[in-house]
């Protein structure tokens, strides 16, 4: 982190980044597309009116890992292996409402990939007592990311700074245009009370917010799911900091670098490492393959090693100038067709 009297620099990176500081490991490993995402439940009691999180998860008690559903830890553990992954990304819901659940994955993660395995998690601050802090220190959190939704939930941000050893502690909120004063005013306060970071996030759109933002004004981008005028509030508000703060890394993240460029990249290293020998895959992380019926032909293709049985349809490479159709699937531990090819 800056100290007082480094020589702070600005840095923009147009569509990925742009950040006064030094980034954060979490935000270094996202970017790289290192970092799992894990989704622990939909619960929380905050009703934060521009969330973009889907209906069918809002409210309950369900599990994600990078998209794949989780019903056991070892779910997680199996997608941490599938990708590669460098560290992962608690989020929800707020995940400190399932605290046993959350509490559990940090330490398995960490019991199974080591020390260096970077965990952040997401939290509006609502249950961050000191206790809980301090749970999830012992548990093995590297940093936590506030989003206070109410005045009263930042003293839980100056709890967190007092009692907590190791943990890196920041803030990351939406940018909504009309809000860049009180963001500017947030800030200020967290670098004084010495705050490590704030993220400055691209307001999403997604069809469980879109109402209550044109409720209040807000447009739709014409070319993304975005908040017109969310990216240049967010570069505003960097140019800002580089004059007006003193130790904070400030950074602006692009709603659009993390569906278009991380995601995608997640998917590549996960097709990498899970593709069978008979599988090949494109630039956009899927596998490609053919199949046929269970005809002597094709079965032929099994007996030589070029492909395998999967529900009733020889799968074989696509390298062989044999006819078959071709398939394309996501690179999940189990196997199935994308949607559209589901009929």
């Amino acid at each position: 982190m800056y100290g007082e009297n480094a020589q702070k620099r600005l840095v923009i990176m147009p569509g990925v980044y742009a950040y006064v500081g030094d980034l954060p490991k979490g935000c270094r490993l996202c970017i790289q597309g290192t970092k799992m995402v894990i989704f622990i439940t939909g619960v929380c009691h905050d009703k934060c009116f521009y969330c973009p999180v889907s209906r069918e998860r809002f409210g309950k008690l369900v599990a994600y890992a990078d998209e794949e559903p989780v019903h056991k830890l070892e779910d997680i553990v199996d997608e941490a292996l599938r990708i590669g992954a460098d560290g992962a990304s608690i989020t929800g819901g707020d995940p400190l409402v399932a605290l046993d659940r959350t509490i559990r994955a940090i330490r398995i993660l960490k019991e199974l990939f080591g020390e260096t395995f970077h965990i952040h998690l997401y939290t509006s601050g609502r249950y961050a007592t000191a206790s809980v802090l301090r749970e999830l220190e012992r548990a093995g959190l590297d940093e936590i990311r506030f989003h206070p939704t109410a005045q009263w939930l930042l003293k839980r941000i100056e709890t967190a700074i007092k009692v907590l050893r190791r943990v890196r502690v920041g803030v990351e909120v939406p940018v909504l245009p009309d809000k860049v004063d009180e963001l500017k005013s947030l800030i200020k306060w967290l670098d004084e009370i010495g705050a490590e970071f704030i993220n400055l996030n691209e307001a999403e759109v997604s069809p469980s917010n879109i109402a209550e933002l044109m409720k209040r004004g807000y447009k739709v981008h014409r070319d993304a799911p975005i908040v017109l005028g969310s990216e240049e509030a967010a570069i505003e508000l960097v140019r800002w900091a580089l004059e007006n703060t003193r130790r904070i890394t400030v950074h602006y993240c692009p709603a659009r670098y993390k569906d278009r460029v991380q995601m995608r990249i997640r998917l590549l290293r996960k097709a990498l490492r899970v593709a069978k020998p008979y599988e090949e895959h494109d630039s956009q992380g899927l596998l490609r393959a053919k199949r046929g019926p269970r005809s002597p032909e094709y079965l032929h293709l099994v007996e030589e090693g070029y492909g395998e049985i999967i529900d009733g349809y020889v799968v074989f490479t696509p390298r062989l100038p044999i006819r078959g159709e071709e398939i394309r699937r996501y690179p999940t531990k189990m196997y199935s067709l994308l949607p559209s090819e589901k009929g």
